[in-house]
């Protein structure tokens, strides 16, 4: 899967999470998933999403191709096993049941809106030396254009991969700062929209698009100014 699809995952993600729980609040709407149908269509688009759900559970489904291959009917089989569910193969244009989606999205859910604790690094203790050396001094690195527009690192955590803006901008954008701007603002937009329904944990989230569009905004505007100074 290639980097960008990695980034927009991640956002369809987040819009499918917030929709989940704001369908999920609404006490009418639960009493009729529980009296409706039982399966639903596997179309395309829907495989696309379940495997999107499952790479942010950790369970590997292969490309994001909207396809139910080898890899991501394993993924399948593992999260079945795993929540207590029957065994049933995943066929693209096919039925899935509909108690397996809702529970991938719930689990999905709060994933993404719970968030994740950085790992616990122990630090090193470098054994004695018997006699003292003075370390020798890197070269100091180039000054850092954008150093006036700050960030939350953690903001840029996308399930165990801790991406810097940079990187963000590279595998996500194509480093096109303007490109980012443009589809974090559409992204944010949406979000606040389903956000507007849900409260709580989902309004952490919006706040946390909003940080991340705040900080290239910022870039943005550095870089315009250093273009008009050509």
């Amino acid at each position: 899967m290639r980097g960008g699809d990695t980034i927009a995952g991640l956002l369809g993600c987040i819009a499918i999470s917030l929709m989940t729980i704001a369908v999920g609040s609404v006490p009418s709407q639960a009493a009729g998933l529980a009296t409706g149908a039982q399966e639903v269509e596997a179309t395309t688009a829907l495989v696309r999403e379940i495997q999107f759900m499952l790479l942010r559970l950790g369970m590997d489904p292969g490309p994001i191709d909207g396809i139910a291959g080898p890899q991501t009917l394993g993924a399948v089989r593992r999260f079945q096993a795993k929540s207590g569910l029957p065994l049933a193969d995943l066929v693209t244009e096919g039925k899935i049941s509909a108690v397996l989606l809702a529970r991938l999205r719930g689990d999905a859910s709060r994933a993404i809106l719970g968030g994740e604790k950085a790992p616990t690094v122990s630090p090193e203790v470098a054994p004695p030396s018997a006699v003292a050396v003075a370390p020798i001094q890197p070269p100091a690195p180039p000054p850092d254009q954008f150093a006036a527009c700050t960030f939350n690192p953690g903001d840029f955590r996308i399930g165990a991969t801790q991406y810097t803006p940079d990187k963000f901008l590279q595998v996500g954008f194509d480093g096109s700062t303007a490109r980012a701007v443009a589809s974090l603002k559409d992204r944010l937009d949406e979000a606040r929209q389903l956000a507007e329904n849900v409260g709580g944990s989902a309004l952490g989230e919006v706040q946390r698009q909003a940080r991340v569009l705040n900080y290239f905004n910022c870039r943005l505007k550095i870089e315009q100014a250093s273009d008009g100074k050509k």
